[in-house]
């Protein structure tokens, strides 16, 4: 064995020519999770994203469950009065419909309150956050509970004085007055999530929370933890993989099924776009390098998952898209609002932590023979700092909330990061220097910028 191949150990990755194959970064298949391994892994994807994604599935479960009680209960109850309440049938019928009309037109008025309350917000901070309200799950159950007492009183009037009943059910009374009671609840709990709307560090933070789990996810090996490089050339490119159909966005990649599909063509994949990436038709889409048989194109099709937009679930990047647009519509002379992306800078620190600590060069898979399988881009570590901090310094460098928050983040990193990360953050340290003397001439307020502060102005040191 070559010294290359030592160096690579058992995932040293040979070529067809029996050569080492360059995956210093390469993961094995069996070290994604045993969910990403499985077959069914697009299917159980694509459906999570549906539900996460529509606003139809959660209420209609709701409605299906009151129409099930509305048809249930009075079946079960009989003739009988088992709570003793003494209804009339005139003042059952009084109180379903009241409860029917009045939520459906509760229900309409909330939702109006709603859309405006988002509008809001997309045009305050960033259009990114219409999606992140629409995936909420306390809107989605707020919706179906408000909807499901006027869905059980319509239907639970056709119970009373059913086969010339007299007596109406008490149990039914009682569970249309407690969903009218959970309505009340899931609005208070509404108005709260629409309030955070309006509130710049609960945003930050929701978005921050969503994507620290997403990074976990997406890159599950600590730094320290990559395996041994190995330097070799890469096979020659033997086809090229279009896209055909409609354009959209990366959304995610089916790895584990593409280097099934590789291991079957003796092949090595290289994916041409990233997690993000937009794809429009008859773009470059797969590299086909070295294949020793025939690759299955469809299931190459199958590994890759667009969407029409960018979501945090795999892309933990779009995260710090999304707060950086916020900082940057706060740092607009039209809104001017500093102390806000000083907050967005905030939750920026949080998650570069975050990814400081990860193996983000993970763009490389071995399959079960150990050999080179796909290779797909990754955002590497200096792109997410440019990502983060770049914009930021451009349009901000001149308020001295923004300068000193960001040294803070800068210094904080450097100090934390692993060694090999803090080359180019002394780099965006050089730049923010930069930034600084330009806007500042006088010596004074130069110094006043340079001082690092977590809080922009009030907690530096003097």
């Amino acid at each position: 064995m070559s010294a290359a191949g030592r160096a690579g150990g058992r995932h040293a990755a040979l070529d067809p020519a029996g050569g080492v194959l360059p995956h210093a970064n390469a993961v094995p298949l069996d070290q994604l999770s045993a969910s990403e391994r499985s077959a069914s892994w697009r299917t159980r994807f694509l459906l999570r994203e549906w539900v996460a994604g529509s606003l139809f599935v959660i209420p209609t479960l709701y409605m299906a469950a009151a129409l099930a009680l509305a048809e249930i209960l009075p079946r079960i109850e009989g003739s009988r009065d088992v709570l003793s309440l003494n209804f009339e049938n005139d003042t059952a019928r009084t109180f379903y419909s009241a409860v029917a009309g009045g939520m459906i037109a509760f229900t309409g008025l909330v939702v109006s309150i709603a859309v405006v309350v988002v509008q809001f917000g997309a045009s305050q901070y960033t259009p990114r956050l219409v999606s992140r309200f629409r995936r909420d799950p306390i809107v989605k159950h707020a919706l179906g509970a408000f909807i499901a007492p006027a869905i059980f009183s319509l239907v639970s009037l056709g119970s009373i004085g059913r086969n010339g009943a007299t007596v109406v059910p008490s149990v039914a009374i009682t569970v249309a007055l407690a969903l009218l009671l959970g309505a009340v609840l899931a609005f208070y709990g509404l108005v709260g999530r629409l309030l955070d709307l309006l509130r710049p560090r609960r945003i930050v933070g929701q978005i921050v929370d969503h994507a620290a789990r997403a990074i976990r996810e997406a890159y599950p090996f600590a730094l320290r933890e990559g395996p041994s490089p190995a330097i070799a050339e890469l096979p020659p490119v033997t086809a090229i993989v279009r896209h055909e159909g409609r354009p959209g966005v990366v959304s995610a990649l089916d790895r584990a099924r593409l280097v099934r599909a590789a291991t079957a063509g003796g092949a090595v994949i290289e994916v041409r776009f990233g997690i993000g990436g937009y794809v429009p038709p008859g773009a470059e889409l797969f590299a086909i390098r070295g294949a020793a048989g025939e690759v299955d194109r469809v299931e190459l099709g199958k590994g890759v998952i667009l969407a029409e937009e960018r979501t945090i679930t795999q892309d933990p990047a779009f995260a710090l898209r999304a707060i950086v647009d916020i900082a940057l519509r706060a740092l607009s002379p039209a809104v001017n609002d500093p102390t806000t992306a000083v907050q967005a800078l905030d939750g920026i620190d949080a998650l570069l932590m975050e990814f400081a600590a990860r193996n983000l060069e993970r763009g490389q898979i071995t399959g079960e023979d150990g050999a080179l399988r796909l290779i797909y881009p990754n955002m590497a570590w200096e792109d997410l700092l440019d990502l983060s901090l770049t914009e930021i310094r451009h349009y901000g460098a001149d308020t001295p909330q923004i300068a000193r928050r960001m040294r803070a983040l800068l210094l904080g990193l450097a100090e934390q990061a692993p060694a090999a990360r803090r080359h180019e953050l002394d780099d965006h340290l050089a730049r923010l220097d930069a930034a600084v003397r330009a806007a500042y001439p006088d010596a004074a307020e130069r110094a006043y910028a340079e001082t690092a502060d977590h809080l922009g102005i009030g907690g530096g040191e003097h």
